[in-house]
């Protein structure tokens, strides 16, 4: 793909040209091209769609949400945002980035987004929206420049775009041609962080208009680190050029950000479906990545040393150009045609607790463990005098909690996405065809580097690493007792797992829309569209072996060293291992044995194409100018991309795919639906049937997954005017799923999928007056399984969030957010599947009450 360069949220051309726009006042007429503005009566959506339409008319599940309310929902994230879209389950407990996003009861049997698409202005930010580590959340962000947020569930979704069965979210940003300008600065009341954000837009003449925004924040997050993880911004630039019949649109969007992420973490397991904080941490407030663990050296895939900070978080570089035309031709031809390259890389490194299930684990207790478990030349050592736990020199409390911390750290080289989406329609009296063709080509280089685990003490504010001595374990040559080190200054390992995926995925879709008006009330479409995948690369397997020696202290030594059960020894005289011998990767008197993927013997080749038909029928039928219903049927499949590579028996030694799998997992949809919109309210409701295939794999419970999933449900969204000043604003879904095969584990077939809550809802009560605007946000879910064997729970829940908006003057205004006014302690997802009252395991919860201060100036 085109290679794009672009150092930081420096952008001299871009400057200059600022630089030349007029700073006079902006006409705020509408310009050429008229796009009509949302209203109760009138909402026009363009996602999944052959063009704008009517959201009375259309016969699919549409919804926005506007920039206006998007302020009132107060999110710390986009997928906080994305929360209060209608049958979107939207998991926003990792963070800035990294959650878990689904919709309608299609499972989440893993991470990322699958099965339902995040796109941007039309185009999606990553062709697969589960890449692992690289999910597609990562790379974007919410500020002012958005516009508002679209959101299709199901329907047309099938056909209309590939790899997104289960529907599409779409990112919308603001283009200018109506004017905007605004600065704004923002902190964090009881968290540290800075923000502020500046977008100017309008026409620069009767052909031009144009749109620059941007962000830049700084600051150590809403939980507690210690150092400033969440560093960085985003600058987003449009030029809309007005033609005769049409226009075209150049956009540019540079993003070079890091942000904390929130991995599972200790959380102690109360009873009856709650949880809650361990002495000295609490996972939704605080995180086990902090200033004195924060530094350490690991190695790349290839053995190469690396300085890693925890504070990198998710680190983020997308370089993205773009354009859109849109013109009408001789004989009633419009062409629109969307052009995106994305130059995207980054990295991903969080602490990720290991081993902590079936209660907690004091310092003490972990230290016997170790030197249980250790052995030289497959001889047990003598653990009778003691294990002797340090921290920086100092004798450790031994009734501290701790935890061995498995370091996920990961590279994504490339994860850049080129993509073209062109169409072309024609209208034939009451018939209307169109016809286009779908290209992308998404680049996955990501490395898993050296995964270090670590012994450190459980806290949520000083978290430190532990020194473990076996005392008097070993003899050396000379017949003395020597003490043993298990672990070198908290280290255990280096190089638990290393892989390197290469991969490249080169996708093509023609597409066909017809849609049929016969008369004024009723209106039908069917379409159709052929995917074609083309996957090509190389996976380098290794684990937990080693082949490179590296001296980390510099005594010019290497030294021996011994493993048994996957604990890494090392000893105060070289003499004591000088023959030992061992088939993995463990420190060595200061020294550590690394793996080099170069000299790799382990390969997964990927070579095979894969093909898929999807379909998509439906219809509406007005009732009259405020009422209608609608009817649609779909199939959609889903591309299976990297994760396909950790699911055995689907790959030939050659790269070719087995019987055991087409390449596809798809999605089969049945809904209908009632919609209303009056002078004083909208209600709208669906009803929808689901059948899912789903081939997966799981990295940290290394379980694969080959299932059939059902759901069915209902989709309740309105809002209504009380009164000038009151207003509601509401969307509750109703979900019965199931697990309905499973080739691996048929134990689980006829449970409930993990985390398929029952019912989830958002409530919006605001009252606003031509000075004062104030509101609550009440997200809810009913109790879910957080496993598939549906006996450990999360039990039901509502997190209350806060707003306010004080007009100071016209133009400048205060505003006021709460996130999670009541605290609550809330899991959205568990490693652990089975607890008694007072265990510790490891989950991610919501994060805490965090409240955020904001100034806002309009010119």
């Amino acid at each position: 793909m085109t290679r794009l360069y672009f150092f930081g949220l420096h952008c001299s051309g871009l400057i200059a040209l600022c630089a030349s726009l007029p700073t006079s006042a902006f006409a705020t007429e509408a310009s050429p091209i008229e796009e009509i503005e949302a209203s109760p009566v009138e909402e026009i959506i363009v996602t999944g769609s052959v063009k704008a339409v009517n959201k009375l008319e259309s016969s699919i599940s549409v919804n926005s949400i506007t920039a206006e309310n998007l302020q009132s929902l107060a999110p710390r994230s986009i997928a906080e945002a994305f929360r209060s879209l209608p049958g979107i389950r939207s998991e926003s407990s990792g963070g800035g980035g990294n959650a878990n996003i689904t919709v309608r009861g299609i499972p989440l049997a893993t991470g990322g987004s699958k099965y339902m698409q995040i796109h941007e202005d039309g185009l999606p930010v990553l062709e697969f929206g589960d890449i692992n580590f690289a999910n597609a959340d990562n790379f974007v962000r919410l500020d002012t420049t958005v516009d508002r947020i679209e959101s299709v569930r199901g329907g047309s979704a099938s056909t209309l775009a590939s790899n997104s069965p289960g529907g599409i979210i779409n990112i919308l940003s603001k283009t200018g041609q109506q004017h905007e300008g605004s600065l704004s600065t923002a902190l964090g009341l009881d968290y540290r962080e800075f923000r502020t954000e500046i977008e100017t837009g309008g026409e620069l003449n009767d052909e031009y208009y144009y749109y620059l925004g941007g962000h830049f924040r700084n600051g150590e997050g809403v939980r507690t680190t210690g150092f400033n993880g969440d560093n960085g911004g985003q600058l987003k630039f449009n030029l809309t050029k007005v033609l005769e019949n049409g226009f075209l649109r150049f956009n540019f969007k540079n993003l070079n950000d890091q942000m904390t992420t929130y991995l599972p973490s200790p959380v102690k397991y109360l009873g009856g479906g709650k949880f809650g904080p361990l002495p000295d941490y609490n996972a939704s407030t605080q995180t086990l990545a902090n200033e004195t663990t924060a530094h350490l050296t690991t190695f790349d895939a290839f053995g190469n040393p690396q300085a890693r900070a925890m504070s990198d978080g998710i680190s983020t570089k997308v370089t993205a150009l773009g354009f859109e035309l849109q013109q009408s031709l001789q004989g009633g031809i419009t062409l629109n045609n969307k052009f995106r390259t994305s130059d995207i890389s980054g990295g991903f490194i969080a602490p990720f607790t290991d081993g902590f299930a079936g209660g907690t684990t004091t310092v003490a207790a972990k230290g016997q463990a170790l030197c249980e478990g250790a052995s030289i030349n497959k001889i047990a050592i003598n653990c009778t005098q003691g294990v002797k736990a340090t921290i920086a020199g100092a004798t450790a409390n031994p009734n501290q909690l701790a935890f061995t911390n498995l370091t996920f750290d990961t590279s994504f080289k490339d994860v850049g996405l080129t993509v073209n989406d062109l169409k072309l329609t024609k209208t034939f009296d009451n018939i209307e065809v169109t016809a286009g063709y779908y290209f992308s080509q998404q680049h996955i280089n990501i490395s898993w580097d050296s995964w270090a685990a670590n012994t450190q003490t459980l806290s949520g504010t000083r978290a430190q690493n532990i020194q473990y001595e076996a005392i008097n374990a070993g003899i050396n040559s000379n017949g003395d007792a020597v003490n043993v080190l298990l672990t070198n200054n908290g280290a255990l390992s280096q190089s638990f797992l290393a892989w390197n995926w290469d991969l490249e995925y080169t996708s093509t879709a023609p597409y066909i829309n017809l849609s049929f008006t016969p008369t004024e009330q009723l209106s039908w479409d069917a379409s159709l569209r052929f995917d074609r995948v083309q996957a090509r690369g190389l996976r380098l397997d290794g684990c937990c072996g080693g082949n490179t020696s590296i001296d980390l202290n510099g005594n010019g030594s290497i030294g021996s060293y011994a493993i048994s059960n996957g604990i890494f020894t090392r000893l105060d005289s070289d003499a004591l291992l000088e023959n030992a011998q061992a088939t993995s990767a463990g420190f060595i008197n200061g020294g550590v044995r690394v793996l080099n993927l170069a000299n790799s013997s382990q390969q997964t080749p990927v070579n095979y194409n894969a093909n898929n038909l999807s379909y998509s029928l439906g219809g509406t039928y007005l009732l009259s100018d405020t009422a209608s219903v609608f009817a649609r049927y779909s199939r959609g499949g889903r591309a299976i991309a990297d994760r396909l590579t950790q699911v055995a028996g689907t790959l030939n030694t050659d790269g070719s795919l087995t019987a055991t799998t087409d390449g596809y997992d798809n999605v089969n949809q049945l809904e209908a639906g009632y919609k209303f919109i009056g002078a004083q309210g909208d209600f709208f409701a669906t009803y929808f049937n689901t059948a899912v295939d789903e081939t997966n794999a799981d990295i940290t419970t290394t379980l694969s997954f080959v299932r059939a999933y059902k759901a069915q449900g209902i989709e309740l969204e309105g809002s209504y005017e009380l009164s000038d000043q009151l207003r509601l604003r509401g969307n509750a879904t109703w979900t019965n799923a199931s697990i309905t095969s499973d080739k691996i584990n048929p134990a689980v077939v006829g449970h409930t999928p993990r985390r398929q809550a029952a019912v989830i809802y958002t409530i919006t009560p605001e009252y606003r007056t031509h000075q004062l605007m104030f509101g609550l946000s009440l997200q809810g879910s009913s109790a879910y399984f957080l496993g598939d064997n549906n006996q450990l729970k999360q039990q039901a829940y509502v997190i209350t969030n806060a707003y306010a908006n004080w007009n100071l003057s016209p133009s400048l205004a205060l505003h006021i957010s709460i996130n999670n006014v009541t605290n609550e302690f809330v899991l959205t997802e568990a490693e652990e599947t089975l607890a008694a009252v007072g265990d510790s395991i490891r989950g991610r919860p919501l994060s805490g009450r965090s409240s955020n201060l904001g100034l806002r100036y309009l010119f």
